[in-house]
């Protein structure tokens, strides 16, 4: 007899742990005693006895749909991070609608879910209606006979500026406190040069740097492609920021010899979750408050945009899917090179004092 669900864990030291692991469910430990011997066999009948049946959802019904939008190829072709997020609103739709028909869904339902919740957890919630009743609305599914989420209103949310850019102060702040050879300093010079997600940051490595010396990738959130300057020559406009990505080559050299740039020390690609907090969690250490890794992505942009790069120039270094989320980038700088005259013109401008002086 074959025992199904067994996951069999060897270390390196030939310790053998053996576990009962049901689809949908949490793992649990089984006793340490060989497969065939009697209590391990009592052990792993109760615990498959005591493991919570999983009921297949009525047809029809707004569960039915959310498990079915779950297994489609709709769902599958999202990046990992945005259907764990589309799965976490599905699961909650899922919870609430218990055994509610899927044909008597409305849009006032769908408004009244928003409601409740705050206006940023609102907007993705919305992406999550608007996922699954597409895919319900399907001729191929016909679960649903037209698309109730299509009227429904976006939240409006409360106008933030998002996260803050670094100042040239508070970088050279972090530089000082992080010197070349630590961890936190390689994330951060690696985040501060490519201004990439953190999301696209842990995975960046070696084989993205194309034979041309530049570095090459496509990003999660978009699927768009971002090139960032990495031995090539720097363009005109990025000419005077040589030293930021020498700095950047440098910071590296103690994270070397991996698949990713930011691997850890034992060579596994860093969580972008743990990334956020090297960084967070630094700039605090340095006394820098307010501070985040996405920050270092406007600086990085704001940079650029000062040094004179087109709108275009900015996306495609960054990967910036919208123009019009760089264009507010290039227009300050225009704005601050407005009220800026050339050194040949403050030649020609004498100070108020100096005017003084030659009345007299």
């Amino acid at each position: 007899m074959t025992l199904e669900h067994i996951q069999t864990i060897r270390t390196s030291k030939g310790k053998v742990y053996r576990y009962l692991r049901l689809p949908g469910q949490p793992r649990m430990k089984l006793p340490d005693l060989p497969i065939d011997h009697p209590d391990f066999l009592a052990a792993y009948a109760a615990a498959s006895a005591a493991a919570p049946k999983k009921l297949r959802a009525a047809p029809g019904t707004i569960t039915a749909l959310c498990e079915a939008y779950l297994r489609s190829e709709m769902f599958l072709a999202h990046s990992e991070n945005y259907r764990a997020l589309l799965r976490r609103h599905i699961d909650a739709i899922r919870a609430q609608a218990e055994d509610a028909k899927a044909a008597h869904l409305r849009p006032e339902d769908i408004a009244d879910d928003l409601a409740v919740l705050k206006p940023n957890v609102a907007g993705h919630r919305l992406k999550a209606w608007r996922q699954l009743c597409a895919f319900g609305a399907d001729p191929t599914v016909r679960l649903l006979k037209t698309d109730p989420s299509k009227s429904v209103i976006k939240p409006k949310a409360p106008k933030t500026e998002g996260h803050p850019p670094w100042s040239a102060a508070e970088i050279e702040r972090f530089r000082c406190r992080w010197p070349i050879g630590s961890v936190p300093r390689a994330c951060f010079e690696l985040l501060y040069w490519t201004g990439a997600r953190i999301s696209d940051a842990v995975r960046i490595g070696p084989g993205m740097v194309g034979r041309d010396g530049v570095l090459a990738f496509r990003q999660q959130k978009t699927g768009d492609e971002a090139f960032v300057p990495w031995t090539c020559a720097l363009p005109p406009y990025a000419a005077a920021m040589i030293e930021d990505r020498d700095t950047m080559h440098a910071a590296l050299a103690c994270l070397t010899g991996h698949m990713t740039f930011l691997a850890t020390h034992g060579g596994r690609t860093r969580s972008h979750k743990a990334l956020g907090t090297v960084i967070a969690d630094a700039a605090r250490t340095a006394k820098i408050e307010g501070r985040s890794a996405h920050g270092l992505r406007k600086s990085r942009a704001m940079r650029l945009a000062e040094a004179g790069a087109t709108t275009h120039q900015i996306a495609a270094w960054t990967g910036h899917q919208s123009l019009s989320e760089v264009q507010h980038y290039t227009e300050a700088a225009d704005r601050r090179r407005a009220v800026r005259g050339t050194e040949q013109d403050q030649n020609f401008v004498k100070s108020p004092v100096q005017s003084v002086k030659n009345r007299k």
